[in-house]
């Protein structure tokens, strides 16, 4: 099912989309919401605000992957732009041109499997699935003392509210709704 992603997740060259850079540019902006860090007790740092990004744009991908051939054309596109941003974020903390590419290429390799978990979930609307996958992903497997399920019931209540969003606007960059983790 994943396999174009997979193929092509590995080049960000491709100039994006005004819509697929405007898609990105909301979804980080959801990600910068301090509440979300500190109301679900994800790590405020780079790879928490990596997870979270990736949990937001599985949300968008999963979305945008249902329009058609086209929703896959602009979900790549989002995808592109996402490991371009990682990319020069990386290059900004500091790490050496030498591993910048091999450390995308691992955030790459995690994020298509946080799409699939988080997407396989989502698409049982299987609340403890998502819950499972988060403690995995999100938190690396710590003891959360249910937090995970409190963050699984708002983003299954994202993913239903971007699922209500017309086609049209999504392809058009626009998203409609807040992008936030509250029930």
């Amino acid at each position: 099912m994943l396999q174009w992603l997979r193929q092509k997740v590995l080049d960000w060259s491709r100039p994006a989309s005004v819509e697929a850079e405007t898609l990105y540019s909301q979804l980080a902006n959801a990600t910068r919401n301090p509440d979300i860090y500190h109301s679900y007790h994800i790590e405020d740092s780079f790879d928490g605000r990596f997870d979270t990004v990736c949990l937001f744009a599985a949300l968008m991908v999963r979305r945008l992957t249902r329009i058609g051939n086209d929703g896959k054309a602009r979900a790549q596109e989002l995808t592109d732009t996402m490991f371009a941003d990682m990319d020069l974020s990386l290059h900004e903390i500091g790490v050496s041109e030498n591993k910048v590419s091999k450390k995308v290429k691992v955030m790459a390799t995690a994020f298509v499997g946080r799409l699939q978990a988080y997407g396989q979930a989502l698409d049982a609307d299987d609340q403890n699935a998502l819950a499972d996958a988060l403690r995995r992903n999100l938190y690396r497997d710590r003891d959360m003392d249910g937090i995970e399920h409190a963050l699984s019931k708002a983003v299954m209540a994202t993913a239903k509210q971007l699922d209500k969003q017309s086609d049209i606007s999504l392809m058009q960059g626009q998203i409609g709704i807040a992008l936030t983790l509250n029930v």
